[in-house]
């Protein structure tokens, strides 16, 4: 489509139930859609089975291969994998629980010929209260804390170019990884569209997301400021 191809990086663990279904849907759209395109499932050491299933899928689709990463070692630590593995002009998370339309990918691909990447904002959100309060939150405060100019930092839908994110140092390896995301972007000056995309929310498996991941994120937050200090005095340091 419009010349480009295009890698879809998939990050499971213990998706069994979901990972057949999902990953055959995902590549008989991208069939109709792409002439070019691969899909990177990076497996995370799984206990049920899901590598097994990858392996066996893989086997048989010639656009899909299977990274394993061999351990959950969270899953900016998966993306950051799979942007390593995958070939193609661009790259776009997608995760089996199928968390937006794939009808968004060629709605965003005209908005390429402008900008760099195409970034997203929920235009529908199904889940509970506290849920939404919750991203809000964090939102408000990663937002505040990083300086960054999006209207929603965890927004799933991110078609990127992959030359932009191979070239790009990341350190985040959990679920602060995307706000790392952008605030790299945003200091490297790539320039991008916010497009409304709806929330889907997750029909069937287990969502790996708890109490306490919005904890652990204000963790990572707090610690990527502190790095982010560090390099500026280090740069600072090396002035004349």
């Amino acid at each position: 489509m419009q010349g480009f191809s295009i890698s879809v990086l998939i990050p499971v663990y213990n998706e069994a139930g979901l990972v057949r279904g999902s990953i055959g849907m995902i590549n008989e759209f991208l069939a109709r859609h792409f002439s070019d395109y691969e899909l990177v499932v990076v497996e995370s050491g799984s206990t049920d089975g899901t590598g097994e299933l990858c392996d066996e899928i893989a086997k048989g689709e010639t656009h899909v291969k299977v990274v394993r990463e061999g351990a959950r070692n969270g899953f900016g630590s998966a993306i950051r994998l799979g942007y390593r593995y995958a070939v193609k002009d661009l790259v776009l998370l997608y995760t089996v629980d199928l968390p937006f339309p794939l009808e968004c990918i060629p709605d965003a691909l005209a908005h390429l010929s402008r900008y760099d990447c195409v970034l997203s904002y929920r235009s529908h959100d199904t889940r509970n209260a506290f849920r939404r309060i919750q991203s809000s939150v964090f939102n408000i405060l990663v937002k505040t804390a990083l300086g960054l100019k999006v209207r929603q930092v965890n927004s799933a839908f991110k078609l990127l170019r992959r030359a932009t994110v191979q070239n790009m140092s990341f350190v985040s390896n959990h679920w602060f990884f995307e706000a790392e995301l952008l605030y790299r972007l945003q200091e490297n000056g790539v320039t991008f569209i916010e497009i409304p995309v709806p929330l889907t929310e997750r029909a069937g498996g287990t969502s790996s997301i708890t109490l306490f991941t919005f904890l652990t994120m204000l963790r990572e937050l707090l610690r990527f400021r502190h790095l982010l200090r560090q390099e500026k005095k280090a740069a600072a340091s090396m002035r004349p």
